[in-house]
């Protein structure tokens, strides 16, 4: 979970959202509406796509020599990046 990646206890986005660790411990174990994940989502600073995703998964793009590259996994951005120092 991303607040392990941070090394942040729940009480930090809690307080960061304005709300008790306790509210947000019951919208993240029941079904928070997606007002509520928008929230989560800027609390943490990430998009609430990423609240679900695997923390391994990555997508974006990349700027390389001037060229934009779109990637949907790590194994496609270490494929640029391959392509790229091959050139």
């Amino acid at each position: 979970m991303l607040c392990d990646e941070r090394k942040w206890n729940r009480r930090s986005p809690a307080k960061k959202m304005g709300i008790m660790e306790a509210s947000l411990s019951r919208s993240l174990n029941g079904n928070p509406t997606l007002e509520t994940l928008d929230i989560i989502a800027k609390a943490l600073d990430v998009s609430i796509k990423s609240l679900f995703n695997d923390p391994a998964d990555v997508e974006g793009f990349v700027l390389l020599n001037g060229k934009p590259y779109h990637y949907n996994s790590l194994h496609e951005f270490n494929a640029i990046e391959k392509t790229i120092r091959c050139r």
